[in-house]
């Protein structure tokens, strides 16, 4: 039979964490002749084509029910939209669509606010911030970042920051303390 129309069959819509392989199901197409009926043995090739990220068995051919299903399909490592095509010779091509989401936490470091000046007893004229990323480089948002004081004295209003969605945490104020120094 000759392929007419090649439409998802499963793992569409999915989401993963940035960098790893979607986990519910991998990406499969079905394959139909003029009259809807499965055409086994039909050359399918899926593609990254937004993203970034990899597949493995990406030429795949359908089984006796018109399924391919590709091997594996790893986002790309930034969060946000990713995309695999599969196509069937000339035929219209099937995208499938998959969000990657930001990693654990990974690094903590000065965003801001480092290395200022300012008279004792004072706040300073910026108030610091800090810049939480996945494993990625990824901002990751919403988590609580506590300052405190660590040498000199003085103190921190507002030292309990939530990382907004660049991931950055900013002080409510600091105020340097009595000693010169």
């Amino acid at each position: 039979a000759e392929a007419a129309k090649v439409a998802t069959a499963i793992g569409d819509a999915q989401t993963a964490l940035v960098g790893t392989a979607v986990a519910t199901v991998p990406p499969a197409v079905r394959v139909t002749d003029p009259h809807g009926n499965p055409v086994p043995g039909a050359a399918v090739s899926f593609a990254v084509t937004a993203g970034g990220g990899s597949v493995t068995g990406a030429a795949a051919t359908t089984n006796a029910s018109g399924v391919a299903t590709v091997g594996s399909w790893t986002l790309g490592t930034a969060a946000g939209a990713n995309a695999l095509t599969a196509t069937v010779g000339t035929l219209a091509p099937v995208t499938f669509a998959a969000t990657g989401e930001t990693g654990a936490p990974a690094l903590l470091a000065a965003h801001a606010g480092d290395a200022q000046t300012a008279t004792v007893g004072t706040a300073v004229a910026v108030p610091p911030a800090d810049r939480l990323v996945d494993a990625h480089g990824n901002p990751v948002a919403g988590v609580v970042v506590t300052f405190a004081v660590a040498s000199g004295g003085g103190s921190v209003a507002g030292a309990a920051a939530t990382t907004n969605a660049t991931g950055v945490a900013t002080v409510g104020r600091w105020t340097l303390g009595t000693t010169v120094g």
